[in-house]
């Protein structure tokens, strides 16, 4: 699982293309069962590293 910067996102949507589950969503768009999922990015994106260059897929 990835975790997109709150304070770093500027909204440009160019990840959303990216994701294999289609779980990328403005803010305001989250759909409701997901909702729980705003509040856990914003505090595990503090945790982990961020990626500074590509990786191979782990498939």
């Amino acid at each position: 699982m990835l975790y997109i910067d709150p304070e770093e996102c500027i909204d440009c949507y160019a990840c959303q293309a990216d994701c294999p589950v289609d779980a990328i969503f403005f803010e305001d768009d989250v759909p409701e069962q997901w909702q729980s999922f705003i509040q856990l990015n914003a505090e595990m994106v503090t945790q982990t590293p961020a990626i500074t260059e590509k990786k191979t897929p782990l498939k």
